[in-house]
């Protein structure tokens, strides 16, 4: 799917519908792309005025001085076939339809975006949408949405396919808040011409994505989907949340892009056989993506805890048990070495979960964390993040980091005194920091699955 780099990387952009009435969607399209920082030229197509937003606007796409590229169509839906005509007789590689209006709303809407499907195949160009919410890509400064918010990022590894617009925007916004470093987004909308399966198998080949997430409803192409993850996710990680897992939501799916939801255990039982990790709340979906961008996968799914509250401890374990990882006990020896070496308290409980209480120094519990990862018998540590300095000195961090990278295993931290707390802590480490032990438990089932799922493939990463 080659052909898709003119949605991401276009040498030329128009956009249908362009306004400078800042009340209208197309001026925020466009005004979007021209604040993001495009270098390529865009062209305003209206013809009802001169000029957008400074650039000469041209009455329809076949009166460009060249081919634009890649052309964003936001006009009322009776208008949209017609401006799919001139735009694929100018010479476009690519069309991002953001109007809505099709077979979200019956058969009326349902037969104009058949022939938008069919214009394009046969045209052989990809098209985004209809009923979307656009496409971003941070590396060549295109972003080209019709949201509100002015959606700002460096350059990351973390791609995104949303068959949602507005809550696809809403997490992704949420991301870029918290640092997630994203790449490329696409608000697929009705999928008319080019599918979810599309962009991920493109996403799959693309060199500047090392993470995939992707928010799905319904997938109209499943049998392709299934062997374009199975392909995809023996070289990243796919994490997904399927909505549509109720009745009700099923209802709610299909009045939303037009497409049927089947039964949310098929979908369930595809994603485990093809690799795809499912999590079922949004923020699972950005926690997940930030540690799979940073850690190594774990080698096995013995896990340690440590920290200085015992409740921590008691709530990550269950947690952890209930996704099937293992606590094992730490050897009398080590527990030995802590106790003469480190100088824990006397109750300290060192056993795994690793609990030095409140009666502790910072370099007891990085001492004890140090000599932990090391152990041959655990193959990932979670650390319980003191309250108190915090934010916590730059250099016990610095010294958590160390730690990771000389034990090449994956080490989450969980910060649970406060959410701003938690994003705080996390702005000054590379290292995974969450909110509660849910979260940070959640995070590393993940990791061990998809772990396994690679050691069965014979595809874990050297």
């Amino acid at each position: 799917m080659s052909e898709l780099t003119c949605l991401f990387k276009p040498k030329s952009i128009a956009v249908v519908g362009a306004s400078d009435d800042p009340g209208k969607y197309g001026n925020r399209v466009m005004q979007s792309i021209i604040e993001s920082g495009y270098a390529g030229p865009v062209y305003p197509i209206n013809p009802n005025v001169s000029t957008v937003l400074g650039h000469t606007a041209y009455a329809s796409a076949r009166e460009l001085p060249e081919p634009a590229e890649l052309a964003f169509i936001v006009i009322p839906a009776k208008s949209v076939v017609a401006a799919v005509r001139d735009c694929i007789a100018s010479g476009v590689k690519g069309l991002v339809i953001i109007s809505a209006g099709f077979g979200e709303i019956g058969d009326e809407g349902l037969a104009a975006e058949a022939e938008i499907g069919r214009l394009c195949r046969e045209a052989s160009i990809p098209a985004v949408g209809p009923n979307c919410m656009g496409v971003i890509c941070f590396s060549s400064h295109v972003v080209g949405t019709m949201t509100m918010d002015r959606l700002k990022g460096e350059p990351g590894d973390t791609s995104f396919i949303s068959q949602s617009g507005t809550y696809g925007v809403s997490t992704l916004n949420q991301g870029l808040t918290s640092g997630v470093g994203f790449s490329k987004f696409v608000s697929s909308g009705n999928e008319a011409v080019t599918k979810f399966s599309d962009y991920l198998e493109y996403l799959g080949n693309d060199p500047e994505t090392n993470v995939i997430i992707g928010y799905i409803e319904s997938l109209k192409d499943g049998e392709r989907f299934t062997s374009v993850a199975k392909k995809v996710t023996k070289k990243k990680p796919v994490v997904v949340m399927k909505f549509g897992r109720t009745a009700a939501g099923t209802r709610a799916a299909a009045s939303h892009t037009g497409a049927l939801a089947g039964s949310h255990d098929v979908y369930s039982a595809a994603f485990k056989q093809c690799g795809v990790i499912e999590v079922m709340r949004t923020q699972d979906l950005l926690n997940v993506a930030t540690a799979f961008r940073s850690q190594p996968l774990p080698r096995g799914r013995r896990i340690a805890v440590a920290g200085i509250s015992g409740g921590f401890a008691v709530a990550a374990a269950d947690y952890l048990a209930d996704l099937e990882l293992e606590l094992p006990a730490l050897s009398q020896d080590l527990q030995d070495r802590m106790r003469s070496e480190v100088n824990v308290p006397a109750f300290a409980i060192l056993k795994n979960p690793i609990d030095l209480t409140a009666e502790y120094r910072p370099e007891f519990l990085l001492r004890c964390a140090e000599m932990t990862i090391h152990d041959p018998s655990i193959d990932a540590l979670i650390i319980g993040l003191w309250s108190w300095p915090l934010p916590p000195a730059q250099e016990s961090l610095r010294t958590l980091e160390r730690l990771q990278r000389q034990s090449g295993k994956p080490l989450l931290l969980c910060y649970y005194a406060s959410r701003r707390g938690a994003e705080l802590v996390q702005s000054m480490t590379s290292l995974p920091v969450y909110g509660t032990p849910e979260e940070v438990s959640t995070v590393m089932g993940c990791m061990a699955w998809y772990a396994d799922y690679r050691r069965q493939t014979a595809t874990f990463p050297a």
